[in-house]
């Protein structure tokens, strides 16, 4: 079956493949139980360049308490969510818990100044504030209306961030009101890009689901190619309260589409 590709100039895929541990825990997630149960997580070898590969990482994601094996004995691994691995879930696996979180109408903002000598340090501590979700209002501030007092003091226990930023609490930045703030920190132009490229993509995939005569390989490339596009249409999500939503944000059209294009390839599976 020739599904439609979700492919885009600046994007690479084989990148997000490459990422077995992410991609298999998305997998199990959606439709995990059918998959384990009755054993076609086999298939999910072409995933590797070789079976080598494929045992080494199968391996280390048992090691790590990630997957466990529910019949020793069975031919095929038969693969399930260990409680562990529910918890280390990326938010975007889990949206509808952030986007129904109330907000208390407080901005939580991180202000540092980080001297050129130091630009590892200042970059690194760019790019840990952007894995929380922060936005970026300006180079040096940085915010979000969740309560990150958690993560801002686990920074300044491993990295002394305390030394070189501060953290407030805010009700609004000069002039700007909410939807102003959120435009600015975040870049929903190219998010919006992104999930509209998936609704595209797999909106007319879903509908080619209708007709009959699936082979189980055809589906399970379906999935693989519908869980490395999510990921590149919500990695970069903020995943805001619902109060705080752009007009144009697709983010949740994205997540009902997911949830109804993989409830079609459970049934046929």
């Amino acid at each position: 079956m020739n599904w439609k590709p979700f492919h885009h100039p600046d994007l690479s895929l084989p990148v997000i493949r490459r990422r077995a541990s992410e991609e298999w825990l998305d997998i199990l997630t959606g439709i995990g139980e059918i998959l384990a149960t009755r054993g076609r997580s086999v298939m999910w070898n072409k995933t590797f360049p070789t079976d080598s590969a494929y045992r080494t990482a199968l391996s280390r994601l048992r090691k790590n308490g990630l997957l466990i094996k529910t019949d020793p004995r069975a031919t095929l691994p038969h693969l399930i969510l260990t409680e562990h691995a529910k918890q280390k879930l990326p938010m975007f696996q889990q949206p509808q818990n952030l986007w129904n979180t109330q907000w208390n109408k407080i901005w939580y903002t991180v202000v540092f100044d980080v001297p050129e000598s130091e630009r590892h340090y200042r970059d690194s501590l760019r790019r840990l504030l952007k894995r929380i979700r922060m936005g970026c209002l300006q180079r040096s501030v940085w915010i979000t209306p969740r309560d990150i007092r958690p993560e801002y003091a686990d920074l300044e226990k491993s990295a002394a961030v305390g030394t070189v930023s501060y953290l407030f609490e805010s009700r609004t930045v000069l002039h700007l009101d909410q939807q102003e703030m959120v435009l600015n920190a975040w870049d929903f132009n190219r998010l919006h890009e992104l999930q509209s490229r998936y609704l595209d993509v797999f909106g007319e995939n879903l509908t080619q689901l209708a007709r009959p005569g699936f082979s189980e390989e055809s589906l399970m490339e379906l999935l693989y190619q519908e869980s490395e596009a999510y990921m590149h249409a919500m990695r970069q999500d903020p995943l805001l309260p619902n109060v705080l939503h752009p007009e144009n944000y697709l983010g949740k059209q994205v997540w009902n589409l997911r949830v109804r294009l993989r409830s079609a390839v459970a049934r046929l599976l």
